[in-house]
């Protein structure tokens, strides 16, 4: 989360709502934000199609039955608290789930069921009605950032699974309201800002370099109307000011009417073409792949723009990582002190190297089969022959990512502070006791004790909105056990959602060959949990020397999440200093 200057604001006083949309976006599209704050990958229309999807899978034999029900769920609780659906649906809710979530109604019933609702909020329709309702908070004379919140993530959601890329969308983002030449009058600017995403797709052409020795497979790239040039004297477009000039030994390879709605994704695009035309050829020739530079020229033939290309942020690097110096020293410790058994060692280095074959690929299926092999190969087998291989992959890995869940969120918070003004954060955190300054802000968001401070600090954050929605909100979770235990229960079962929606993914690859648009953004979500695990192991058999075998690992971390989970659930249990102090301590 980072604050932007307001120089180009006329009002901002009086734009709150838009100040508060504007930053949102900022941090919605910020490739290092956690990826609770991400967009998520599905909303009510997306569930649909994928519904309908896992139905069609079933049917062909690549997908278990059981599977559909969770996607119906999930389905059901989206359709009730959305703002968007809730306008554009004639079919009312109760007859909805009447059918949805009944086991022994027929798929066939269920269906129907669903591609009506499908009908009435197609993605383009809810991208409008989306627009509609975003334009109204906006301008409203309340402050409405629960609505703003969930609206603008909704949104989020469409325009990413429409064709726009995450970077194009953060720039537009970034240069309407922070750095072009236009001034923000007030929250009616926030209409011109949803028309940048009106128009249609454009037709790109996208220019690579290649090796000469492409030119042996000139036939094959005819076939997929790819050109080669030796120059481009031919291409009319002014690319005059790019000099992208190409070396003895190298050809240019021309890819025209790639259809796209920015610059980012139509190179995406052109770069899954080439993709696959590798990955064939080396079928044929095994020593050596074709390969291409990733600097590139696009052109827009829109308005006949050129562009040259950006480098893309990997999926596999939008995480959380450490400093170099913290990084060797943690892996110091790490090779010096982790006690596995030998077993347990040789399972963590194996799920270690395809953790690391995936950070070395640029390939969203080789990144998402990789980390899923490593995510189930290093959970202990299942005892229990009634549990389905899923169901046992969800219940080992919550109480990894439960365990930790909203301390992890006060970290972050804590850098975010830090982040927007150091000295406030400081005077602020004064005279509160704790080991780190996480948990002097765990403390002061739940004690009654620092109610001035809070004060304070809510003061100072002035147009600093998101900032001080995310204070409220965690300041709400800690303000009494069972509103964290609440917020847990939540969590648990998105995360078991998700996994299930990897699992699938997964499967689609595998099976049936198609990639889900929202891939890259469950990459990043197994890629988080993966980690969550791993870090958990090595904390707890290196410097605590609380386990020596991965089996160790699971049973310890599922005992800890149920005394954590028994503990909140205390009746009439509140905060104090020491239990916070155990919140943050050794579990």
């Amino acid at each position: 989360m980072r604050y932007r200057k307001l120089d180009k604001w006329d009002a901002p006083e009086t734009s709150v709502n838009l100040l508060f949309f504007a930053q949102l976006l900022d941090e919605l599209f910020f490739d290092f934000s956690l990826d609770t704050y991400k967009p998520s990958a599905m909303n009510s229309s997306l569930l649909c199609e994928e519904a309908l999807e896992v139905i069609e899978e079933i049917e062909k034999g690549n997908i278990k039955r059981p599977n559909l029900q969770h996607v119906l769920d999930e389905l059901c609780e989206n359709l009730e608290r959305d703002p968007v659906t809730k306008e554009l649906l004639s079919i009312n809710l109760k007859q909805i789930n009447s059918v949805l979530k009944n086991p022994k109604e027929a798929d066939t019933e269920k269906k129907i069921i669903v591609e009506l609702i499908l009908r009435q909020i197609y993605l383009k329709k809810y991208k409008k009605k989306n627009e509609e309702l975003l334009t109204q908070v906006i301008n409203s004379d309340k402050t409405d950032f629960r609505s703003i919140r969930t609206l603008t993530r909704s949104y989020a959601t469409t325009l990413v699974n429409l064709g726009y890329s995450f970077e194009y969308i953060s720039e537009v983002t970034q240069k309407f309201f922070h750095y072009d030449k236009n001034r923000i009058a007030g929250n009616a600017a926030v209409e011109d800002f949803l028309n940048i995403f009106s128009g249609k797709p454009h037709e790109f052409t996208i220019i690579f370099k290649f090796s000469d020795t492409v030119k042996h497979y000139k036939k094959s790239f005819d076939s997929f109307k790819i050109e080669l040039l030796d120059d481009l004297n031919g291409i009319k477009a002014n690319l005059s000011k790019h000099n992208f000039n190409k070396s003895s030994g190298q050809t240019f390879a021309c890819l025209k009417e790639i259809k796209a709605r920015d610059v980012v994704s139509a190179k995406n695009k052109a770069e899954e073409l080439l993709e696959i035309l590798s990955t064939i050829f080396s079928l044929f020739h095994h020593k050596e792949q074709i390969n291409w530079l990733s600097d590139c020229l696009i052109i827009n033939h829109t308005d006949n723009s050129v562009e040259r290309s950006r480098n893309k942020t990997n999926a596999m690097h939008k995480c959380e990582d450490q400093k170099l110096i913290r990084a060797s020293k943690n892996a110091n410790d790490f090779l010096s002190e982790f006690g596995l058994e030998p077993n347990s060692f040789n399972v963590f280095t194996r799920s270690a190297e395809l953790h690391s074959l995936a950070l070395n690929s640029d390939s969203k299926e080789n990144q998402m089969l990789n980390l899923w092999i490593a995510l189930e190969s290093i959970i202990p087998a299942s005892n229990d022959d009634k549990t389905s291989n899923i169901e046992h992959i969800i219940n080992s890995v919550t109480p990894f990512l439960n365990l930790m869940y909203y301390q992890r969120l006060v970290s972050r918070f804590t850098s975010d502070l830090y982040n927007w003004n150091k000295k406030e954060t400081r005077n602020i955190l004064k005279g509160i006791s704790g080991e780190n300054s996480s948990i002097k802000v765990a403390k002061l968001l739940a004690l009654k004790s620092y109610e001035p401070q809070r004060k304070v600090l809510i003061a100072a954050f002035k147009d600093f909105h998101l900032l001080s929605d995310r204070f409220n909100y965690l300041c709400y979770v800690y303000s009494s056990p069972k509103n964290m235990l609440d917020g847990l229960t939540s969590h648990k079962l998105r995360v078991g959602w998700q996994i299930r929606r990897i699992y699938r993914a997964r499967n689609l690859i595998v099976h049936s060959g198609n990639t889900p648009s929202y891939t890259e953004m469950l990459i990043e979500n197994i890629h988080d949990y993966l980690d969550a695990v791993m870090n958990r192991i090595i904390q707890l058999g290196s410097k605590t020397g609380k386990i020596i075998s991965i089996e160790q690992a699971f049973k310890y971390t599922t005992i800890m999440n149920s005394m954590l989970i028994q503990t909140l659930s205390v009746k009439g249990a509140t905060f104090d200093g020491e239990s916070i102090d155990k919140l943050f301590g050794e579990i």
